[in-house]
């Protein structure tokens, strides 16, 4: 005999629901660093401050244009789905940046221009300064050619990981231009100077550096790269960062300073870049960044393998090569991989920057400077006061109006916000949410969404019971008619949170995204802990009675009814 609708097997629901938590507490203990505690926003724990000076080639203050959409873009890489509680503004010429936490000093990076650009390696030199006059030489001079290395064949749609190509041809226009003896050699390198002052927007020396870089790192004179490749040295720091000319030479170091490189002009922009993604390098040890083309980079690139199978290539950002593979076989499909010396987490942060496209400016960089919350612990504590004070008076008027199933409601309540405090810690790993006084809100808010969903269901319960029915048969045909109402209501209030996360800014976005995540979840509870503990509350003999259900003055109207109804037909 087929079961009633709306009838139910409870525990195949309730497994499901403790599986869900097990499944997100083992996230919570077992992945990440293990931390279960979520992260706070910049006015609960305070954060870190930096400061963007922006620069240009010319030396003339950025147009305000260029600081809009600079702005813009930072504020993408920071805060790319607005919960992570990072601010970006601009305040004259600067761009200030402060990001929650105190692991502060990667904002710095965000300031980097990321232009990558695709181009033809012609030769590559170690850069290993010379020893000191009279001492025994070790290893190579720089300059000269680097010794080969090996490729590995790779899988199609990639490139052997980035190494020098063998033996690179000496540099144009000589034999040897770049060996150890001779007037050509490098002094030995003296003390470092001290460091400069952070260059203004309005800069005539740092224009002057830029123009002056290009004329020798960019000159098409093979008698003047052959210079630039002796006197370049590889420092964390490139005045061409962001401003080296696309359709000339260049004369550039790799990231890790170990190899010099004489490049040509660019065959590939990184604007054609369509998504960037960073994972392992299935191939080995390390992290790789996925990049997908756009279709006309995808037919330049494929064109380009196609005709340099062999040949090396090099991926440079903001004038510094990052990786300089060997293409092993012709690359269709507009998929490769930029494969390097990057731990998980730069491989992540380059391919962030790359998705979100390449600054209009160049930016000098200020230290990092830690900044106290603007409203801290205590307003925390306040909230949550708060939101305690508002669960306790739903408790009490649960317990006081429907008893056994207000004592449902405070355990639905209870394991909800179980899944909420996992949800929270595994978001903020994976996309950066930030816990704030807006989001406490939310979250608030959402307490009042989950207990009308409990108060729809039971009301629609006790029309049933009044009906006549009792409380077993009252329990199926009361979720399927409150069930509809749930989700009507509920649809209601997240496609609200959603308008509003799509319009707003700041923290109103982290509001409407803690009120959408509660509303889904709310349903969650609603169907797998909620019914089916009420349809085995249904089944008790104790707690179906009228006394302990909350149910009996409605019962009382329901037994009267089915009297009246019984005497009716015996009178007819």
């Amino acid at each position: 005999m087929a079961q009633p609708a709306g009838t139910i097997r409870p525990w195949r629901y309730l497994a499901a629901f403790v599986g869900i938590v097990a499944v997100l507490y083992s996230l919570v203990f077992f992945t990440g660093d293990g931390s279960a505690r979520p992260k706070l926003g910049i006015d609960l724990e305070g954060g870190t401050r930096v400061t963007l000076t922006a620069r240009t080639d010319t030396g003339a203050p950025p147009t305000k244009e260029q600081l809009t959409l600079a702005r813009t873009i930072i504020d993408q890489r920071v805060n790319g789905l607005g919960v992570s509680g990072a601010e970006v503004v601009q305040d004259g010429n600067n761009l200030t940046i402060t990001v929650p936490g105190a692991d502060g000093e990667k904002a710095k990076d965000l300031g980097q221009t990321a232009q990558l650009r695709f181009r033809t390696v012609l030769g590559a030199y170690d850069a290993t300064p010379p020893p000191a006059p009279g001492a025994p030489a070790a290893g190579t001079a720089p300059g000269a050619p680097t010794s080969p290395r090996s490729t590995v064949p790779s899988a199609p749609g990639s490139v052997a990981p980035g190494a020098p190509t063998p033996p690179a041809a000496p540099g144009p226009g000589s034999s040897a231009p770049h060996s150890a003896a001779g007037p050509a050699a490098q002094p030995p390198p003296g003390p470092a100077p001290p460091a400069p002052a952070p260059p203004t927007a309005a800069d005539p020396r740092l224009a002057k550096e830029i123009a002056q870089a290009k004329a020798t790192r960019q000159s098409t004179n093979e008698n003047v790269q052959e210079t630039a490749l002796q006197q370049l040295q590889c420092t964390a720091t490139d005045v061409l960062r962001g401003y080296d000319d696309p359709t000339k030479p260049l004369v550039a170091c790799s990231q890790d300073g170990a190899t010099k490189y004489l490049l040509g002009p660019v065959f590939l922009e990184g604007t054609q870049i369509d998504a960037a993604t960073s994972g392992r390098d299935p191939q080995g040890a390390g992290n790789v960044i996925n990049v997908t083309f756009k279709p006309e980079g995808s037919r330049i690139w494929g064109e380009y393998t196609t005709a340099n199978v062999g040949k090396q290539s090099a991926f440079v950002l903001d004038a510094q090569v990052v990786s300089a593979p060997t293409i092993n076989e012709p690359i269709l499909g507009g998929n490769t991989q930029i494969s390097g010396q990057f731990s998980q987490a730069d491989a992540k942060d380059l391919a962030g920057v790359l998705k979100y496209g390449s600054l209009p400016l160049s930016f000098a960089t200020s230290d990092a400077q830690t900044v106290s919350a603007t409203l801290g612990l205590a307003s925390l504590q306040a909230g949550l006061i708060a939101g305690g004070l508002g669960l306790l008076l739903v408790f009490v008027y649960c317990l006081f109006y429907y008893r056994a199933l207000g004592v449902l409601t405070i355990l639905s309540l209870v394991l909800s916000g179980a899944v909420v405090y996992a949800m929270l810690i595994l978001l903020g790993r994976a996309i950066g949410f930030t816990l704030d006084l807006a989001g406490v809100a939310g979250f608030i808010v959402a307490i009042g969404i989950t207990a009308d969903s409990f108060v729809i269901f039971f009301e629609r319960l006790k029309d049933e019971v009044r009906e006549g029915r009792s409380f077993r048969a009252a329990v199926p045909r009361g979720w399927i008619r409150a069930r509809r109402t749930i989700l009507s209501a509920d649809a209601v209030s997240f496609l609200a949170a959603a308008v509003l996360y799509l319009l707003a800014v700041g923290q109103v976005k982290g509001f409407a995204f803690t009120l959408g995540m509660s509303t889904v979840l709310d349903l969650v509870v609603v169907f797998l802990v909620t019914h089916p503990l009420i349809a085995l509350a249904s089944k008790s003999k104790v707690l179906s009675s009228p006394t302990w259900s909350g149910l009996g003055s409605v019962s009382k109207i329901g037994a009267e009814r089915r009297r009246a109804a019984v005497a009716a037909m015996k009178g007819a």
